[in-house]
């Protein structure tokens, strides 16, 4: 093999492996945030419920009868 085509190899190599380790923490990192996305709907879904709860609950303080 000629010298030149060894240090291209050196040279390329390292770049080809970052290059993969790259890609696979993007796909890592698009998986957790559909994740996470997922999680926070979810949340928001039950702080709805709550509103709502604690809503019909304080109007029934406000207008219920004094005893």
């Amino acid at each position: 093999m000629p010298a030149w085509a060894t240090v291209l190899i050196a040279f390329l190599a390292p770049g080809g492996v970052l290059v993969a380790l790259i890609e696979r923490m993007r796909k890592e990192n698009n998986r957790d945030h559909n994740r996470n996305s997922d999680l926070l709907r979810g949340i928001d879904t039950k702080v709805d419920r709550i509103d709502t709860r604690l809503d019909g609950h304080i109007d029934w303080h406000a207008h219920k009868e004094d005893d």
